[in-house]
């Protein structure tokens, strides 16, 4: 090896299975926690039009 160069850096291995169904997992949770926040904001300004119709 030159003492100028660094060394190349391996490729990254494949996902295994295992990892792309702990991504799936994790995608699916987010989801589901979006879609909570998505019906509860919908709800808040539901409520606020009700109540507050001048704003």
């Amino acid at each position: 090896m030159m003492p100028n160069k660094t060394p190349r850096k391996t490729a990254p291995h494949p996902p295994t299975p295992a990892d792309s169904e702990v991504e799936t997992e994790c995608a699916l949770q987010l989801r589901k926690i979006g879609d909570k926040w998505n019906l509860r904001q919908k709800i808040l300004n539901l409520i606020s039009k009700l109540f507050c119709p001048g704003t």
